[in-house]
């Protein structure tokens, strides 16, 4: 076991070297080190991954088809509905299931889906975060040992995944971060009190659109709260109002990164570029109109991400479900990594109940999370006690089981006086950004939660 540790150990400290540089080299030298990686992750899935293996033969493509990211479209395009009914077909048989480490989205996007992924990409991806951390160590004023909150799930991606590394590897309690993991359907006050006792350097969300429920709560309150160097945070956007109320009111600065499961570090924010700078040497990312045609720079489309870290669950060509452009000017801050735009229309409604109460929609979305057979889902909230609900669902559910079972969840979590239709269709419409998971009647201007002089743009 000790042997395993520091072997895995010293595996992250290789991948760690020049990774806080490693932006600011050429963009000839992070186009070289992209093609070495789709060669060698292609190659991976011909041999041990059933799908691609298949699909390449069928298509009469070979791994020597494939010597860089421009080679990629070759493959067909990956909706997101293959991976979630199929999870394993993705999946490299290089290693038994067991021994990867298996995590659910949290469904965002309205159709939840397993990924597995192998310990040496999990390593990877801790090293790979220096290229953002750089930043956080330069505002926080230290580069070790620092404190952080991260308020997400109850168990979430990002603390399944420091739980595995830490089992797996070794790290002196004096250097490591220091993290506090809280929950984002927690009381607000709960989770003031219990960040004011851990006085974090840094509060990372993994959810933007928690922030909108915590700062507008501190800023109409006027609770003593401790402030931290900076705040950082990923999966749902956060609106430019409550963005300015944190840097502005409350002198805090904020960083995004932008991430999902299927992909972990495509992009961060370095506070001087209009976007996220992309990792494409780690996630080679293209924009497609509604044709499948690749876009230029300037033009929205759908995002396509391609992961050459991950060498369990292999996801190339993939639509990840986001609505962004790439940016086509260079950042003054020097860095070669070209920059994207912050995701458009990507966050939730936030849910308003008959008390007045406002909830995160993870809320409403943790209904959800053990119905294999529903595919897709979308809420719709007619009023603060009714919802409608629709739902994709395998031609195996039983519908009459399945209703009986989310309108009892429905009461559970709303109370008893909610009332639920619940229509099963083929599909739903797509909209504008990523896919809403949950639309509330809850108005995101919040009008008199803001300063006058932050209001929404």
């Amino acid at each position: 076991m000790w042997l395993s540790r520091l072997m895995w150990s010293a595996y992250l400290a290789y991948h760690l070297r020049g990774q806080a540089q490693f932006p600011f080299k050429s963009l000839d030298t992070i186009k070289r080190t992209q093609a070495r990686r789709v060669q060698c992750i292609v190659s991976h899935a011909y041999r041990t991954v059933p799908y691609y293996r298949e699909t390449m033969n069928r298509l009469g493509l070979l791994p020597s088809d494939f010597q860089s990211a421009d080679d990629l479209p070759k493959l067909p395009l990956l909706e997101r509905y293959y991976l979630q009914r199929d999870p394993e077909y993705f999946v490299s048989t290089a290693q038994p299931l067991n021994r990867y480490l298996m995590l659910r989205s949290g469904g965002s996007t309205g159709t939840p889906c397993t990924v597995y992924h192998d310990t040496a990409a999990l390593f990877q991806n801790a090293a790979h975060g220096e290229r953002e951390r750089s930043m956080i160590k330069e505002l926080v004023g230290r580069s070790l040992g620092y404190r952080e909150t991260v308020i997400g799930a109850r168990l979430s991606t990002a603390q399944e995944v420091q739980e595995l590394c830490q089992k797996n590897g070794f790290l002196p309690s004096g250097i490591r971060i220091h993290r506090q993991y809280l929950y984002i359907l927690d009381p607000t006050e709960k989770n003031i009190t219990l960040l004011n006792e851990f006085q974090p350097d840094v509060i990372h969300s993994t959810f933007g659109s928690y922030l909108e429920i915590l700062f507008p709560y501190l800023y109409t309150t006027g609770e003593k709260f401790h402030h931290p160097k900076v705040i950082t945070y990923s999966s749902t956007g956060l609106s430019d109002s409550v963005r300015r109320l944190i840097t502005e009111t409350f002198g805090i600065p904020v960083l995004s990164t932008y991430q999902a499961v299927e992909a972990f570090k495509i992009g961060f924010e370095c506070r001087q570029g209009p976007g996220l700078h992309l990792n494409i040497d780690l996630y080679p990312v293209r924009i497609i109109n509604s044709n499948g045609k690749t876009l230029s720079a300037g033009e929205s489309g759908d995002v396509i991400v391609s992961n050459l870290v991950n060498r369990a669950t292999v996801l190339l060509n993939y639509r990840l479900g986001d609505i962004a452009c790439l940016q086509e000017e260079p950042c003054p801050c020097g860095r070669s990594l070209p920059l994207i735009s912050f995701p458009q229309g990507r966050s939730d409604d936030l849910i308003q109940l008959a008390s007045g109460q406002i909830v995160h929609p993870q809320f409403v979305r943790l209904i959800f999370t053990d119905e294999n057979e529903i595919w897709q889902y979308q809420i719709v909230q007619e009023s603060t006690t009714s919802f409608r609900v629709a739902v994709v669902v395998a031609k195996t559910c039983n519908r009459q089981e399945t209703e009986k079972r989310l309108l009892a969840k429905f009461a559970r979590s709303f109370g008893p006086d909610t009332t639920v239709e619940i229509s099963f269709v083929d599909s739903i419409n797509r909209t504008a950004g990523k896919f809403r998971t949950v639309i509330s009647m809850y108005q995101r201007s919040r009008s008199g939660l803001i300063p006058n002089n932050s209001s929404e743009q």
